[in-house]
């Protein structure tokens, strides 16, 4: 096995060939929309006899103090069936070099490594961590005829987008720029409601930008009397259409415009020829996402399956340095809930 550095090499065809939960994330789309965000970035490919075995995208972050830490979302992705022993040696051979990436930047000191495998991996050093991108995922097999789709949908979901029709909420799907101004609006309403956390204006822009230039998304917009009321942020790679973000006025929750805005992205995902329809993250089975519960029992209305992954795990360079970051966050945590 060895392991190839290409910054300007293309995977995405190989990335789209298997449907992997997050594969997205791994793919020169997130590969742009990291260079949007001036952060630096190295895609790593693991080969043994001219065949590709996984790929795994770094990225870094800045931490104060000169220091830093390197991600990879949803990876290392396994392409091919690969033996436990395998998956341990390439696993060794992406943290080796991530170690040898750390040195090499020089002007940042890396604490930790965070992984996020397709594939159960076991070797010393890894630990646990708190999953970054969601370990549990719900997804709906395009494969049926729109009435088999309906048929599999809870009742409630039916019902519901039943009462959205008939209250006269209309569906659009939009490539302009500027409409990103609805989706960011409807998000920090859904954040305070919920009291959850969500990204800056600024990173959602430019990942609306990113997916504009590649042609690998839309915004669906649900409108009542002129207003938008709900707007889903949509991105397609592969063989998926991904449901990744979405936000909702809740002033206008009689209206029931999400069930009607899901129901028409899966409709208009199927139309376009996609497999599977992601509904991205949901609460792991294990409860350690309570707030999740909501927006769980709304996605399994529509049916499908769950789609599980071992989530993120930490390598550790410097152990002091790693305590003093994750004393840092809960500090952070803790005050945000006070404000």
């Amino acid at each position: 096995m060895k392991i190839v550095i290409e910054k300007d090499k293309n995977y995405d065809h190989l990335l789209s060939q298997k449907f992997i939960s997050g594969n997205f994330l791994q793919s020169s789309i997130w590969i742009e929309f990291l260079k949007r965000q001036k952060k630096n970035f190295w895609p790593i490919a693991v080969e043994s006899e001219n065949k590709i075995l996984a790929l795994c995208l770094f990225y870094e972050t800045s931490l104060p103090m000169g220091l830093s830490y390197l991600t990879s979302p949803k990876g290392p992705i396994f392409l091919t069936e690969t033996s436990e022993e395998d998956k341990k040696e390439i696993s060794k051979l992406l943290l080796s070099k991530a170690r040898d990436i750390c040195i090499s930047t020089k002007k940042k000191d890396e604490i930790f490594c965070r992984l996020e495998p397709s594939a159960e991996i076991k070797i010393p050093g890894l630990k646990k961590s708190k999953d970054i991108h969601p370990r549990d995922t719900w997804i709906l097999n395009l494969d049926k005829e729109e009435k088999d789709l309906l048929a599999g949908m809870h009742p409630k979901t039916r019902y519901n987008i039943a009462v959205a029709k008939k209250n006269g909420v209309q569906i659009k799907f939009s490539q302009e720029k500027e409409d990103i101004k609805h989706f960011l609006n409807l998000i920090k309403l859904t954040a305070a409601r919920n009291q959850i956390s969500v990204h800056s204006d600024n990173y959602y822009t430019l990942l609306w930008e990113t997916l504009l230039s590649n042609r690998a998304g839309s915004l669906a917009l649900a409108e009542y009397k002129g207003e938008v009321v709900a707007a889903n942020l949509l991105l397609n790679f592969g063989q998926s259409c991904v449901y990744l973000h979405g936000g909702s006025n809740y002033k206008y929750r009689n209206l029931m415009a999400p069930s009607l805005l899901q129901w028409e992205s899966i409709k208009q995902a199927k139309a376009a020829g996609f497999l599977v329809y992601d509904f991205w993250g949901i609460a792991p089975q294990d409860n350690s996402q309570a707030r999740w519960e909501g927006i769980t029992r709304f996605k399994k209305g529509f049916g499908g399956e769950r789609l599980v992954s071992p989530g993120a795990y930490d390598y550790i360079y410097h152990p002091t340095w790693y305590q003093i970051y994750h004393l840092g966050r809960k500090t952070i945590s803790k005050l945000r809930k006070f404000r």
